[in-house]
């Protein structure tokens, strides 16, 4: 029987659920946990993995390629504390004996607080991959794909599909409070998600994170997708979640309000053909067994374009609109 190890970057933003994933994975079979934290950072986090029993690695920036030397295990994912893997994986690999495998996000998010644990959700699957490879042939250690320089099956996303890893992309609007900053200083060196986006126009700015703008185009995609029942069992350390709000600086619930509004104004960009055009091309795409697609730069070029249509077009719908209400009035 083979072994499996899970390197992750946690900053104490993740403490609340950081408890299910463990839970979760040690339920797998994951031998070995490697979590990369950046030196004095993410307290909550080192008592978390202290009371687990697990190791925890000092980097500066958060540098997974730190802990690459010391896995010992057979196979080593890179994944992030609210991804998922599949419990069909391990199986897998034991019997198939491939040298790495590309899986694409499964994705769900809410913006209900309570959503997390619910039993039922919407998912969305998108090719931006997460790997697990066999250690022997590791070559470089990347938070996405990972290297190998053996000659074994290296298997795509047309194989990878089969076991997606359940990406929890917005657990909450607690969640996006967290990972914003708002009670805890985000460590990681590097954070794509607090990219600054400004859309600007003559009539109208908008000026966000770029985690907003992917938040948004999900919340849309989900919209359309059907209720399902989710097949992982979650829990929220609710004791944490509320030490976590009881130290933001002013009101918790009005910054969440502020984000609240944030998001849904930039849903309100995206139009509904886009949506479902994406949602076709995205399937079209998993069918042809792709490489990775940049979630991020995906969701900003759809933004931006339906942003520069909206600028032109809108004042003109919006005129023909008020005409047709007008003329259906005095029928």
């Amino acid at each position: 029987m083979s072994s499996f190890a899970i390197v992750v970057r946690v900053f104490d933003g993740e403490a609340p659920y950081l408890q299910s994933f463990i839970d979760h994975h040690r339920r797998l079979g994951v031998e070995a946990f490697y979590p990369v934290i950046s030196p004095g950072a993410a307290p909550l986090c080192r008592d978390i993995f202290t009371k687990n029993e697990i190791h925890f690695y000092e980097s500066e920036g958060q540098r997974i390629r730190s802990v690459q030397d010391l896995i010992r295990e057979d196979y080593v994912a890179v994944i992030d504390a609210d991804e998922y893997l599949h419990p069909d994986l391990f199986g897998f690999l034991d019997e198939e004996n491939v040298e790495s495998l590309l899986m694409p996000w499964r994705l769900t998010a809410s913006m209900d607080d309570d959503f997390f644990e619910s039993a039922q959700k919407r998912f969305f699957v998108f090719p931006q991959v997460k790997s697990i490879v066999k250690t022997s042939a590791l070559k470089w250690l990347r938070l996405h794909a990972s290297s190998t320089s053996g000659s074994g099956r290296c298997l795509g996303i047309a194989q990878g599909q089969h076991f997606p890893v359940q990406h929890y992309y917005l657990r909450g609007l607690d969640d996006l409070l967290l990972k914003e900053g708002g009670v805890v200083r985000r460590t990681l060196a590097q954070s794509s998600g607090r990219k600054q986006v400004n859309l600007n126009a003559d009539a109208d700015s908008l000026d966000f994170p770029s985690r907003h703008a992917r938040v948004a185009f999900l919340l849309n995609v989900l919209a359309s997708r059907p209720e399902q029942l989710d097949p992982y069992s979650m829990t929220l350390d609710r004791s944490m979640l509320d030490h976590l709000r009881n130290s933001v600086d002013g009101d918790p619930d009005a910054a969440k309000q502020a984000l609240r509004d944030s998001v849904a104004r930039i849903q309100r960009v995206y139009r509904k053909r886009t949506i479902h055009r994406e949602i076709r091309s995205t399937q079209q795409l998993l069918a042809s067994d792709p490489h990775k697609v940049s979630y991020q730069n995906r969701v900003l070029k759809l933004l931006r374009r339906d942003f520069e249509f909206r600028q032109s077009w809108l004042g003109l719908f919006e005129n023909a609109w008020d005409s047709l209400s007008m003329n259906r009035g005095h029928l």
